[in-house]
């Protein structure tokens, strides 16, 4: 089945996502970064993964077609999340998520134990230690706007993706021209994380695959240690000759990482294997 594009209302919002795999057992929840829409972030593994998942890939409010929030808060972002699985009568879905996708995937599984049978994170997922002048910065107007606005700039210039993205090819034109659209929505999310106290819940006690790109410059593969330290029985995989994001770099590789680590989960265990001694005392 193709993938397709779906536009809903929630709670009076519109919300936007791309669909594929429908009729699948099981669903998959794509949630992208703060540098692109979903289809910027998922276009070329959405369909590999939509082989064996019903997959949604939602832009995230203030992306692509997706209405902002009327209120910027990271507890409201989790909720939309959670409507958009009620509204499509998902009652569990892998959450997958990329740099910060990785945090609001994480932060949602943490919170949603039932919804989440497992989660992905994908150089990303760190809980941000955010300075108090930041934070305090982001309830002065006309300070705040600069500052925003310079993190917007910075984290969608050329400079910036040369350090995170490694396969040369995704460095085209068009993508560094669509990600630089997206600067003021990647302000407006950094504010809604300063601006705002993360849930308490952090911890996802859930199954968590922590996927590396070994050659993300700007976030090495100490902070992947890191995420996995934070996490019980989180498990790291690293793919080589990817960067920040190897979704796109390599979606064969990624998509092949994540069905591996999800099928053995639903793989029943083998039962052990009967010791020679065990076989030469059995009754017979």
């Amino acid at each position: 089945m193709a993938t397709t594009e779906q536009t809903i209302s929630l709670d009076g919002l519109k919300v936007h996502f791309w669909e594929d795999g429908q009729g699948q057992a099981r669903t998959m929840l794509l949630i992208h970064s703060g540098i692109g829409d979903a289809r910027l972030h998922w276009g070329p593994a959405l369909p590999i993964l939509a082989e064996q998942y019903h997959v949604l890939a939602p832009d995230l409010p203030g992306y692509g077609g997706s209405d902002p929030l009327p209120q910027r808060r990271t507890d409201i972002l989790l909720h939309w999340i959670k409507s958009l699985l009620d509204y499509q009568e998902v009652e569990q879905a892998v959450c997958v998520g990329n740099s910060l996708g990785g945090l609001f995937a994480r932060l949602f599984a943490a919170a949603n134990p039932r919804y989440v049978p497992a989660v992905i994170l994908v150089n990303g997922g760190s809980v941000p230690d955010l300075p108090g002048a930041l934070r305090a910065a982001e309830r002065i107007p006309l300070v705040s706007n600069f500052i925003f606005s310079r993190l917007g700039s910075l984290a969608t210039s050329p400079e910036t993706l040369r350090q995170q993205i490694h396969a040369a090819g995704v460095l085209n034109d068009s993508f560094l021209q669509a990600v630089r659209s997206y600067a003021p929505a990647f302000a407006a999310t950094m504010r809604m994380l300063s601006g705002s106290p993360l849930p308490q819940a952090q911890t996802p006690l859930v199954p968590t695959l922590i996927l590396w790109g070994t050659e993300d410059r700007f976030t090495p593969l100490s902070e992947a240690e890191a995420i996995k330290a934070s996490i019980p029985g989180a498990v790291l995989t690293e793919i080589a000759e990817c960067g920040h994001m190897p979704q796109l770099e390599a979606p064969d590789v990624f998509a092949w990482q994540i069905t591996t680590f999800l099928d053995r989960l639903h793989r029943p265990p083998t039962p052990p294997r009967s010791s020679p001694n065990t076989l030469r005392n059995a009754p017979g």
